[in-house]
């Protein structure tokens, strides 16, 4: 709506500052108390659980009473019947427009525990936010950050999740692992939420971002959580929790994660603790020599020396022995023909974990590599199987041309493969002229037509499609190739 258009009794509308799927928001001045307002409009809708969404969303709003959620100061409608909320105006920016503010931990983990906080009192309500990222936390002139847009918003009780047109469920560079999966969730998906932003602050980028919304989703559920840096390792505890994959192993609600944070804002935090030695001859004791005492340590040395060697050859990192345990998984998982199978527990997910750790590892690589070639394998076997009971292309995603398909996508010269596609293509044309000769033309063009897809350029097959042509009526071959046409477009490569 243009601003110029929009009147509303007691404001005056200076135009407009924001606008999302489903409303737009101004900026305008309440004229009783001459003060700066946001105002949100609910685009005009005619579906009623959108205009209900909105009014709730504007009534739980203002139920809040904390510091570090938006004030709401008025409901209403216009004369148009659109509804509005009057919201205090944060001119402060968002979190992404503030980060130069956030490049010390101490700063970064007082913002995450305002959030917590505001967090806190949402959750008491029985509400989970649901879309807790960078652009939802806005920031008044003090720097108090405020956590704000609700129109996602779940009850806590309520199993239903909104999915209609103009809702979303969450931003996939910030859900957790079971609202990726669509799963049931609870606050802790909030506390997950807040702790991908605590991980993107430090480190300068979000790791779980991917090249598309799938690919985020699928890191959420499978990548662990990086390694910090030497200097921000004392976070690590506190990260970990935050961005448990399981719900159960987060922080269990918000105020204990502030609590959490409170003792490492203060100094000692970020020292590693140390028990003070004794003097060293202490330690080691000591030898009486003409009548004096003298530090025992030249043998003592030795042992510390051999232990120390015996140490490094032995030691072995945390890294290290989750690779390892891995690669363990992995092979098992091959032995039991789990190559990418059951999801979580196969020989596929469990080498790619490795290369997320060590991403020169050998023994992945080439495990990865034994996975596709018996993959292949095990296409091409149902490929001929399928081949041998005649389902050439159907049942859809159980038949042969989809096994050999499936082959070649993961080597496209394969030989098994494009040996079984000719074949395929054989089949195709016996069919096809089986057809011609019992005086069935329909029977005859599917399956030359299905023949021609998958080897455009076979002699046989064109032949039959020629003797085809010269037995169909001219209108029904125009209807053939239109409709031909409109199935390649809407299927691409159809089976």
């Amino acid at each position: 709506m243009d601003h110029s258009k929009l009147r509303i009794p007691g404001y005056t509308i200076h135009g407009q500052i924001g606008h999302g799927g489903m409303a737009s928001v101004y900026l305008a001045t309440q004229e009783s108390l001459n003060r700066k307002v946001a105002i949100k409009v609910l685009r005009k809708s005619s579906d009623e659980s959108l205009n209900a969404r909105f009014i709730k969303e504007a009534h739980f709003i203002a139920s809040l009473a904390n510091p570090h959620i938006i004030t709401i100061h008025d409901i209403s409608t216009l004369t148009s019947g659109d509804y509005y909320i009057a919201m205090e105006l944060l001119d402060g920016g968002d979190l992404t427009n503030n980060l130069d503010r956030f490049q010390e931990p101490d700063a970064i983990l007082r913002l995450i525990q305002q959030i917590a906080e505001g967090l806190a009192v949402v959750h008491d309500k029985g509400i989970i936010h649901r879309d807790v990222k960078p652009a939802n936390i806005l920031f008044r002139n003090d720097g108090a950050a405020v956590l704000t847009d609700f129109g996602i918003a779940k009850d806590v009780d309520n199993n239903s999740d909104l999915t209609q047109a103009g809702f979303s469920l969450g931003s996939p560079s910030y859900s957790s692992p079971e609202q990726a999966q669509g799963q049931p969730i609870d606050i802790t998906t909030d506390i997950y939420s807040l702790g991908v932003i605590l991980l993107e602050l430090l480190l300068g980028y979000n790791p779980f971002k991917g090249d598309s919304h799938t690919s985020t989703a699928i890191n959420h559920i499978q990548q662990p959580v990086p390694v910090l840096p030497a200097e921000l390792n004392y976070l690590s505890a506190l990260l970990d929790r935050m961005l448990a994959k399981q719900p159960g192993d987060r922080f269990q609600s918000c105020r204990e994660l502030a609590e959490a944070i409170e003792p490492l804002l203060r100094p000692e935090a970020k020292v590693p603790r140390e028990k003070p030695l004794a003097p060293i001859a202490t330690r080691l004791g000591t030898v009486q020599l003409a009548g004096k005492s003298y530090p025992l340590l030249l043998p003592a040395v030795a042992v510390i020396v051999a232990i120390l060697l015996f140490s490094a050859l032995t030691y072995e990192s945390e890294t290290d022995r989750q690779i390892r345990q891995l690669l363990e998984q992995a092979e098992l998982s091959m032995d039991e023909g789990r190559y990418v199978f059951p999801e979580h527990d196969n020989a596929r997910y469990y080498y790619r974990q490795v290369l997320l750790l060590d991403t020169d590892n050998s023994s992945a690589t080439d495990g990865l590599e034994t996975v596709t070639q018996k993959l292949i394998e095990s296409y091409v076997t149902r490929g001929a199987e399928a081949m041998e009971e005649g389902r050439l292309n159907r049942p859809k995603g159980n038949n042969a041309l989809h096994y050999y398909r499936k082959a070649l996508a993961l080597d496209g010269e394969n030989p098994q493969a494009l040996a079984g596609m000719e074949q395929l293509a054989a089949e195709f044309a016996r069919r096809g002229r089986a057809g011609l000769l019992e005086g069935d033309l329909k029977r005859a063009d599917y399956n030359v037509t299905r023949g021609l897809r998958i080897s455009p350029e076979d002699e046989e097959l064109l032949a039959l499609r020629a003797q085809i042509d010269q037995k169909t009526p001219t209108t029904k071959k125009v209807l053939r190739n239109v409709l031909g046409k409109i199935r390649k477009t809407i299927d691409g490569r159809p089976e």
